[in-house]
């Protein structure tokens, strides 16, 4: 029923059948079930819409690492190989093999997926591998140099007197017909001679031909002989330095004139000095053993 307030007009009243009131109720409720699943289904929308968001800017992120690492492993590629040349090439100049690494990195481009970030994890370890064989590599180097070292200081490798060479090594007619068995270095009476490695002087004394002579153990099979001498500066028994002054040039023995009688040993045999005389750390390398 419907009664006007100012009553002008006459009220009416009309009657709504029980299926129009059923009807209306299920309308509205289907509308609040509606409109409060549209609000969860958004709600829930938008909580996906945002961790779709984060998970693309965490795997941009995860890709900025792996091309940030990829570029890293490239570097330390690229780096390990210079300095394995470099390695191999010191191996070449003291005669050592080539150091050859069986361990290689991929240079391929790196993805997001799962087996590819696998890739560059297992790379980084390869590189950690590739660095302990550079370690190992370098630590056999160091004992290698080591030892040249200490064979380069028994070895004879400067010359005794500043001179020249007057009479070589080998055959000769004159001054005596013969095999010479070291080199005649020229210098005035009373030149300072200097043992050329360090040793121990194994005799000090005359021998006939040779004159007053002073001949230096050095070790690994060598020994130097210097002979004709005037004075010496050193007695039988006595360590020394290489450079370090050991006897006088003078002309005693079979001599035409003052000069030093230079040879070289290998077990007991005279070998040609003349390889000996200006030799470095890296061809001694090469004639240590000879």
């Amino acid at each position: 029923m419907v009664i006007p307030h100012d009553g002008s007009t006459p009220a009416f009243s009309f009657k709504l059948p029980h299926f129009a009131v059923y009807f209306m109720l299920g309308v509205i409720a289907f509308s609040l079930v509606f409109v409060g699943s549209s609000f969860i289904y958004s709600s829930i929308l938008t909580r996906k819409l945002a961790s779709y968001h984060r998970a693309i800017a965490k795997n941009a992120e995860q890709q900025r690492l792996l091309d940030s690492f990829a570029e890293k492993t490239d570097k330390a590629n690229n780096a390990l190989l210079e300095l394995e040349e470099k390695d191999n090439q010191l191996r070449r100049m003291l005669g050592l093999k080539n150091w050859k690494s069986k361990i290689r990195l991929s240079n391929e481009p790196k993805t997001l997926k799962l087996e590819k970030t696998k890739q560059v994890a297992n790379e980084l370890q390869l590189v950690d591998q590739k660095i302990k064989e550079r370690q190992a590599s370098l630590g056999d180097l160091k004992n290698w140099v080591g030892k040249i070292q200490a064979r380069f200081a028994n070895t004879p490798s400067i010359w005794p007197l500043n001179g020249h060479i007057v009479s070589a090594y080998g055959y000769r007619v004159y001054p005596w017909r013969g095999f010479h068995t070291g080199l005649d270095i020229s210098g005035s009476y009373g030149s300072p001679i200097r043992v050329t490695a360090d040793g121990v002087v194994k005799s000090v004394g005359w021998r006939t031909g040779y004159g007053k002579t002073v001949e230096v153990d050095h070790g690994f099979g060598k020994s130097t002989l210097y002979a004709h001498l005037s004075k010496y500066a050193v007695t039988r028994g006595q360590k020394v330095k290489k450079g370090e002054l050991i006897c006088y040039v003078g002309n005693t023995g079979y001599t035409t004139g003052p000069h030093l009688h230079y040879e070289v040993r290998t077990a007991g045999r005279a070998i040609n000095p003349y390889r000996y005389l200006n030799l470095n750390i890296l061809s001694a390398s090469r004639v240590i053993g000879n």
